[in-house]
């Protein structure tokens, strides 16, 4: 589907670019040509203007789900400049800015995210906004239409043409805003109900009280353009609108607030604060176990809360996307944390556990190109609650048992590299991950066979090698074969917890490496790309600090 959006701008470019450049003509013919700086002013300056409290909670719809515009302009924003605000505006006011703003066009507002590329367009490395002005005259739209023709004939497209696929789609995004056409397509749902070759060319009521906003947010009466807000936001809750996306309507206001409100950052913050005062001598000493149980209660409230809303939101299982599985994962970890403090009032695990679902949560909080916060409907074949909530929940759930015990094995390879961990909490820690490692491959195999049922309801085989079916196989009988070593006395508790991190090597490639890397098999519902370096990295430091360990002890034997 992406792809396919991508061709349909590259058809219609010819068409955008004469308009936009009849557009900018009359202010070109007299005046100098503004440079980058002066039209990134002017552009702020302009953006400041404009009041949203009105306009940010009218209903739009994108990508087959009806959401606010503050939702709508985040997305739209962040995939065109990297980020969901910037230069001092809100995605509400960047969005206006760039549909009303003359300037806009000629200002640095578009992020070329890779360096190569960058080069490839004739800039120099370091600049990484460019200008609508800018790429429309670089050679991109040369460098993509073989591009959208090798996709069209059915041929892979490799990671760089992705990325030309990429650029050339911001732009085409910036051009229709510019072009004030964005807008007031996405404010109409009446096309909702008509096939595509029966949607009306002309405007309706609510486009046109949409390009009437837009023309008076250009001519700079910002009181008048408020007033016309005002007017959108009731048009278009109570325009005619499919049975299917009509439930979305009551809860506009409840998104807004929960993107305004970002739970799992507060989620992060409340256990990273936890993990501080638990893992402080000092501050772990003061501390009564009551006062343990409430931590666990502030850091996990916002989190239970956050899923709740995206639930109420959707009406689906909060885990149809990577970042829902990084959320659904960190809470995991939490809730089998507060398990394991019941049993055996460990506050110095706690404060590691603490410490490893804070991080978890602020890194997903933090790489939204990577992680998309976004609620979009899934393939329509994945689209079953029960087995979402069954199949998915188990599988991932599993993986936050196995990032305990990963986690506690962690931290006695790195106290074990500077010799600071005593036999006690070795034998702790050992007995601890033992008992996550038992759980998390209960819950994965419990997972796969889910998987295997829902496989065959869906696509008339239980199991069929699929990567995503392969590789999880492969992570549970991973963690199975440290069980069974442990069993027969082949491991011993430092060996054991030694030898978690490299198992949990395969539950990453299960969970991470599938979706970005591979990016292959019928999971297509998780397919992205980013974060391959970051992942490597954590690699190659678990593999050295592992080896580091090993060669400690063998040289100074406990």
């Amino acid at each position: 589907m992406k792809f396919i959006k991508i061709i349909l701008f590259a058809i219609s470019t010819t068409v955008f670019s004469q308009s936009f450049a009849q557009m900018q003509a009359p202010a070109q013919s007299q005046v100098q040509p503004l440079t980058a700086e002066r039209a990134l002013d002017e552009s702020i300056q302009f953006g400041k203007q404009i009041k949203i409290d009105k306009i940010r909670m009218a209903a739009m719809t994108q990508n087959g789900r009806i959401k606010p515009f503050a939702t709508f302009s985040r997305e739209t924003m962040l995939f065109i400049t990297g980020k969901f605000k910037g230069w001092g505006l809100t995605s509400e006011q960047l969005y206006l800015t760039f549909s009303s703003s003359e300037a806009a066009p000629y200002a640095p507002f578009i992020e070329i995210r890779d360096i190569e590329l960058r080069k490839k367009l004739g800039f120099t490395a370091d600049k990484k906004y460019f200008s609508l002005a800018d790429l429309e005259s670089s050679q991109l739209e040369k460098l993509a239409m073989p591009i959208f023709q090798k996709e069209q004939d059915g041929n892979k497209l490799d990671e760089n043409d992705k990325k030309v696929t990429e650029a050339f789609s911001q732009m085409n995004v910036f051009r229709q805003i510019a072009l004030k056409d964005h807008f007031p397509a996405s404010i109409d749902f009446s096309w909702l109900e008509k096939k595509a070759d029966q949607v009306a060319t002309e405007k309706n009521e609510i486009s046109q009280t949409a390009s009437r906003y837009l023309e008076a947010l250009k001519r700079k009466d910002f009181q008048f353009a408020y007033t016309i807000s005002e007017q959108l936001n009731v048009m278009s809750k109570l325009q005619p609108t499919p049975e299917l996306f009509r439930h979305a309507l009551d809860k506009i206001n409840v998104e807004v607030w929960f993107f305004d409100f970002r739970p799992f950052l507060w989620a992060s913050i409340v256990s990273l604060i936890a993990a501080f005062l638990l893992l402080l001598d000092f501050t772990r000493k003061k501390i009564s176990p009551r006062l343990v149980y409430v931590l666990f209660g502030f850091s996990m409230a916002p989190t239970i809360l956050g899923l709740a809303l995206r639930v109420y939101i959707t009406l689906f299982s909060p885990i149809t996307n990577m970042y829902g599985t990084m959320i659904w994962v960190a809470f995991g970890v939490s809730l089998f944390s507060l398990i394991l403090y019941s049993l055996y009032k460990n506050a110095v695990m706690s404060g590691f556990l603490f410490l490893g679902s804070g991080l978890i949560l602020l890194l997903t909080e933090n790489i939204p190109l990577v992680l998309s916060p976004d609620m979009d409907p899934i393939v329509a074949v994945l689209r079953s609650n029960f087995w979402l909530a069954t199949h998915v929940t188990t599988i991932t759930i599993s993986y936050a048992a196995f990032t305990i015990a990963m986690i506690l094995g962690n931290v006695t390879l790195i106290k074990s590299l500077f010799g600071k961990i005593d036999a006690k909490q070795i034998q702790d820690f050992y007995h601890y991950s033992y008992r996550m490692v038992q759980l998390g491959c209960f819950l994965l195999t419990v997972g796969i066979i889910l998987g295997g049922v829902w496989a065959d309801y869906s696509w008339g085989r239980f199991w069929g090698w699929d990567p995503k079916e392969t590789w999880a196989l492969i992570a549970d009988l991973g963690f199975i074969a440290l069980l069974h070593a442990r069993y027969i006395g082949w491991l011993k508790p430092i060996g054991f917890l030694s030898w978690l991190p490299v198992a949990y090597l395969l539950v990453v490639m299960a969970w991470y490496g599938v979706n970005f890397i591979l990016a292959a098999g019928l999971h297509s519902y998780g397919f992205s790309s980013g974060g391959a370096t970051a992942v490597a990295i954590f690699v190659l430091a678990q593999l050295l600090l592992i080896g580091l360990s090993t060669l400690r002890r063998k040289l100074k034997p406990a």
